[in-house]
């Protein structure tokens, strides 16, 4: 993270909050090192935009910096940075529909790359659309966990710390989202056999 505290001209999102009087409190930098590059990976997969997703990132650790001995007192720490980084990216993704941007999405190019190995590129990005929104419409935290574990590959120990949870939750999460799923993307045997239910 550079240049916290300053706004330069034509950056995008908003100003951010100066530093603190007295610098980075303690504990702060080992915060950062921990969840800042999984933060990142997380808002490029939402946003599908390097610059928005650093952006995003950035001000959510330069809000947690400034507060930071609040933060730190919190129950769970690690649980109030990823809901300041929720807010950040609805912001950014608002201003992302307001502003006509490039695609700034390397799968979408990999997946229409004759090199990347699918038989039919544009079969892989349709069926990449779908399997997106069956995940957009999950509640909020399946959403974020299969996201994490599925899409981003992330292992369960990584979803828990990242979302401030532990990995009995995020395996809860994932039993309850992956049937939701099925429904939705219509895969055989999602679906209730309705003669047996019946019989």
């Amino acid at each position: 993270m550079s240049d916290v505290g300053t706004e330069e001209p034509g950056a995008t999102g908003p100003p951010r909050p100066p530093l603190p009087p007295d610098g980075c409190p303690a504990g702060y930098w080992e915060f950062h090192a921990r969840l800042y590059d999984r933060f990142v990976r997380f808002a490029r997969y939402d946003l599908r935009s390097d610059e928005l997703a650093e952006a995003a990132v950035d001000t959510t650790f330069a809000e947690l910096m400034y507060r930071w001995p609040k933060v730190a007192a919190r129950d769970n720490p690690t649980a109030h940075a990823w809901t300041v980084l929720k807010r950040r990216l609805v912001d950014q993704g608002r201003r992302r529909r307001r502003t006509a941007l490039p695609v700034d999405d390397p799968t979408l190019w990999s997946l229409l790359d004759e090199r990347a190995g699918a038989h039919d590129p544009f079969d892989a990005l349709a069926l990449r659309i779908s399997v997106r929104n069956a995940v957009h419409r999950l509640p909020e935290r399946q959403r974020d966990v299969i996201t994490l574990y599925f899409l981003l590959d992330q292992p369960t120990s990584v979803v828990a710390e990242v979302l401030g949870i532990n990995e009995a939750t995020v395996r809860s999460h994932i039993s309850r989202a992956l049937p939701r799923l099925g429904r939705t993307l219509d895969l055989p045997g999602s679906r209730p056999d309705h003669r047996r239910a019946c019989s």
